[in-house]
């Protein structure tokens, strides 16, 4: 009796080990991905109302939104007169962003009289290019309004306007209200413009909360570069991700496809006989990791292409493959038929069966490997330059350290 005791109860703390090993582990959590979502029609009608009238009737722009809130300039600049301003000393300041170069820029110095008539807040054009004699000339017969500081091409104001907040293009007017950007206008601006641009400037600023839809959500924040997603990991991350960059690609693949997930299911084209398609259940991939080769055949002389990812392929017996053949002017798949090599893993066609996925980003050179760990993009290597480099890359990936991981940035 005492024995069937012992027996049931080794079998009780067996079971119960492997069901709280299975509970407790650990869920990965991942940088969170890019998203490109137009902000402005994520508003209610109203706010892009506001918005647009202030902005010369135009839509806004992400990157306009992005410019919202951010600290004004903590440095000094000197007019075109020799006077030192200090832009975070003043409570309610307007910034013209122009050039000498910019025909839009001309015609707005016929508005910009108007705009200053009776105007109590300090106005700075700014001249990112142009120095004082060409501001001059730029001006010709045009009297200069006697209360507008203008400011000739300055390193530090510059990098703060273009590296940090932002601009895109000339002209743009700024509103700052108590050293915070308090509105982006882009383009020539009407005096009724003008009007709503100062009352949502300083008047009826615009608030954070005013951009918090009905669930809650940020819709500032729902948008993600990737620059946002590149930001997110650590300085040593980024470096790991950089040192694998042998084409000016690799970076922008990584950032744009890290952390969103892969859909096995939607699957689009049907099965060809013309295209290669050798995987009939994909489903099979949804908890393991895989990489996704990458590759284009001209036509059946370049085995060498087919060598070098078999090399790769041998040299990493424990990882998933497929390869995905680039469908072009000359068939990849006629190619691959028309070789005596086969690749050591199974092989699909852009245009035959598979998952949409795998294919909804730009390749730019061959081969190029795209990184997923349990149906989660987690990074990619554009024109894989070794086997030892592609094995520096399945760490930075795919191991315990992978870069995508939130706990390892």
């Amino acid at each position: 009796m005492i024995k069937k005791l012992f027996i049931i109860l080794m079998v009780f703390f067996l079971f119960g080990c492997t069901n709280s090993q299975e509970e407790t582990k650990e869920e990965i959590e991942y940088i969170d991905p890019a998203r490109d979502i137009f902000i402005f029609g994520e508003l209610d009608y109203s706010l892009q109302k506001r918005i647009k009238e202030a902005n010369n009737n135009n839509d806004y722009k992400n990157y306009q939104f992005n410019m919202l809130f951010k600290d004004g300039y903590d440095g000094e600049v000197v007019d075109i007169n020799g006077n030192i301003i200090k832009p975070s000393e003043i409570d309610e300041l307007i910034v013209e962003v122009v050039s000498v170069e910019c025909s839009h820029c001309k015609k707005q110095l016929e508005t910009i009289t108007d705009m200053m008539n009776n105007l109590d807040k300090t106005f700075i054009q700014y001249f990112n290019v142009g120095n004082r004699e060409e501001i001059l000339e730029f001006y010709g017969d045009i009297d200069i309004p006697e209360n507008l500081i203008i400011v000739s091409y300055d390193e530090g104001f510059k990098d703060y306007l273009i590296d940090e907040i932002g601009i895109k293009m000339y002209p743009t007017l700024l509103t700052f209200k108590n050293n915070q950007l308090s509105f982006c206008a882009e383009g020539e601006t009407s005096m009724i413009a003008f009007r709503y641009i100062c009352d949502i400037g300083f008047n009826n600023i615009l608030k954070e909360e005013d951009f918090i839809d009905t669930i809650g959500n940020n819709v500032l924040k729902i948008n993600r570069s990737i620059d946002d997603v590149k930001n997110d990991l650590s300085i040593e991350n980024q470096n790991k991700i950089k040192s694998l960059d042998n084409d000016n690609y690799t970076e922008e693949l990584t950032y744009t496809l890290m952390s969103k997930q892969l859909d096995f299911d939607k699957i689009s084209n049907r099965k060809s006989d013309v295209y290669i398609n050798e995987i009939e259940d994909y489903s099979v991939y949804k908890d393991k990791q895989l990489v996704l080769l990458y590759t284009f055949l001209r036509d059946n002389s370049q085995t060498d292409r087919v060598e070098f990812l078999n090399e790769i392929i041998d040299d990493n017996p424990d990882m998933n493959f497929i390869v995905v053949l680039i469908e072009g002017l000359e068939s990849s798949s006629a190619a691959l038929r028309n070789m005596k090599i086969r690749f050591k893993c199974p092989v699909v066609s852009t245009l035959g069966m598979m998952p949409d996925d795998f294919f909804r980003f730009g390749i730019s050179s061959y081969p190029t490997a795209i990184f997923v760990n349990e149906g989660v993009f987690v990074g990619g290597y554009s024109n894989i330059e070794s086997k030892e480099k592609f094995k520096e890359a399945i760490s930075v990936f795919l191991s315990e350290d992978s870069v995508a991981y939130k706990k390892n940035n």
